[in-house]
């Protein structure tokens, strides 16, 4: 395990008059036993040296606010076991957030294909109707793209309302036929 810090008070009031000797002498009788307590916690040598580093950071921007009347062992273990479960909760977090990046992702990527399929199908229908005779392109707009009933059209047009049926059932029928394709490729 770790031995008490020696003269420890005399240590600690060195380190708190800023004496790089006294934070040397400190790291040098904790550095193994926080390497070896933080190790237990994160399984990682490399993640420990970190979290060590920030912890003796800690001690050292700090060391003129350190009570000299406390156990210094219990204070800097508890920094290191602070300093561990920040970092594993960073991580924890961190690892959720990719998740939700992805299940974003995967959305958005549906999304796109789904809007591309439809500028897609925009550009095939805007084909397909650019082919028909004048009337009847005219009768699919006015009923599927504005919504006007069957007896609206025949009034604009001056044709009977059996035409408007004729019209649109003909054009629904080849836009279907040309469709098909595509929705096969799909």
């Amino acid at each position: 395990m770790k031995k008490p810090l020696s003269n420890s008070n005399n240590t600690l009031l060195a380190l708190k008059r800023g004496e790089k000797s006294a934070f040397k002498s400190i790291f040098d009788q904790y550095e193994k036993g926080l390497y070896s307590f933080i190790v237990s916690i994160t399984k990682s040598g490399y993640v420990a040296e970190e979290i060590l580093q920030e912890v003796f950071i800690k001690i050292w921007t700090n060391r003129k606010t350190l009570d000299c009347t406390r156990s210094f062992d219990s204070y800097i273990y508890t920094v290191a076991r602070n300093h561990t479960y920040n970092y594993l909760r960073k991580v924890a977090n961190q690892e959720s957030l990719k998740q939700e990046v992805w299940r974003n992702l995967e959305h958005s990527n549906h999304q796109t294909e789904n809007m591309i399929l439809s500028v897609e199908y925009d550009v095939i229908l805007s084909d397909i109707l650019e082919g028909l005779p004048l009337q009847k392109r005219s009768v699919f707009i006015l009923s599927k793209q504005q919504g006007k009933s069957n007896q609206e059209i025949a009034d604009l047009l001056n044709i009977s309302p059996k035409t408007v049926k004729n019209h649109l059932w003909e054009t629904l029928r080849l836009i279907k036929k040309q469709l098909r394709p595509h929705l096969q490729t799909q």
